[in-house]
């Protein structure tokens, strides 16, 4: 299956929120909210500084899963790497490994020295870290 990495675009939003909620109750909905809010703001205001900054993983011209990260603010290199969300048919297939190898080379680009990841302690999150630690360069 072809997979491809690319910016983020208004229509994506419809098919970004439904990956967050069938990702639930990983994602509570409170998160699922606040990751589609940052989207609109960034959206609203591309140009805007410490803006946040999305990978589209698309397959077959659906969207797969996405990434979001930012700079962290009052820092020089470091970045934060916020979601990375995967459609539930697609876990396991390549496509988080695929979006967190692109954010680490786009953070690289930028010349960013250090990727931060924080995840939930609740146990929905227990593959989520096994995926990290497992991927994490």
């Amino acid at each position: 299956m072809d997979l491809s990495l690319r910016s983020l675009a208004a229509a994506d939003i419809p098919e970004i929120e439904a990956i967050l909620l069938e990702n639930r109750p990983v994602f509570s909905d409170e998160e699922c909210r606040t990751a589609v809010e940052m989207i609109h703001e960034t959206l609203a205001e591309p140009a805007g500084e410490d803006r946040y900054q999305f990978l589209v993983a698309e397959s077959e011209g659906r969207v797969a899963g996405y990434a979001c990260f930012g700079t962290i603010p009052l820092t020089k290199g470091s970045y934060d790497l916020y979601w990375i969300a995967v459609h539930p048919t697609r876990h396991a297939s390549g496509v988080g490994k695929k979006l967190l190898l692109g954010c680490e080379e786009e953070i690289a680009r930028q010349g960013g020295r250090l990727v931060v990841v924080e995840t939930s302690s609740r146990k929905e999150y227990d593959k989520t870290r096994r995926f990290y630690e497992k991927t994490m360069r």
